[in-house]
């Protein structure tokens, strides 16, 4: 199956995921949950490969599911992952993963945002970006910093799929682009 489609149906799950957990009030203990399952998917190989490999049965996959994690994760959660093991979708749930987190964040009003600058930005550069993009958005922002010395100056902000471009290199190819254009 391709990834699009993949990455489709992983948002469906985590919808569904997403409201069932909402109606019986266990939406964070999912997400650590989910979170906990994905880290253990990434780190252990053999987990992964045992739980998508097509040779091993679902039945024998519920019982390892049964074993390595009732008791460890919350019932939605364990019913859950019991259903991807039944539809024969295992594969997904890192980006079940993914797609749930952002629900969630969402749900609380939550950005996760990231500035790629050229240098450090100090607390006080930091926080009045915070300001502005709480401002322009009307939603609490959390901000990763990444220093890329490649973009010269000023900061690229990625806000989910939305990129805002303030970087002297972005400025210096908008500014070549125009003088191109009015040759």
């Amino acid at each position: 199956m391709s990834k699009v489609v993949d990455s489709k149906v992983a948002k469906r799950y985590a919808g569904a995921l997403f409201n069932t957990a909402v109606k019986v009030g266990s939406q964070d203990a999912v997400g650590t949950d989910l979170s906990q399952l994905a880290l253990a998917w990434s780190s252990a190989p053999r987990l992964a490969e045992t739980m998508e490999s097509p040779l091993i049965t679902s039945e024998r996959k519920l019982d390892l599911i049964e074993k390595l994690f009732a008791g460890q994760i919350s019932a939605t959660t364990l019913s859950f992952l019991k259903l991807l093991v039944d539809k024969g979708r295992e594969n997904i749930l890192p980006t079940v993963n993914t797609e749930y987190s952002l629900m969630a964040d969402a749900a609380h009003g939550l950005i996760r945002a990231t500035a790629t600058v050229a240098t450090p930005m100090s607390d006080v550069q930091k926080n009045s970006l915070i300001d502005g993009l709480k401002k322009r958005t009307g939603k609490q922002i959390e901000l990763d910093v990444e220093v890329n010395t490649s973009i010269l100056g000023g900061v690229i902000v990625r806000l989910g799929d939305n990129v805002i471009d303030g970087s002297v290199r972005g400025s210096l190819e908008r500014l070549r682009e125009n003088m191109l254009q009015d040759r």
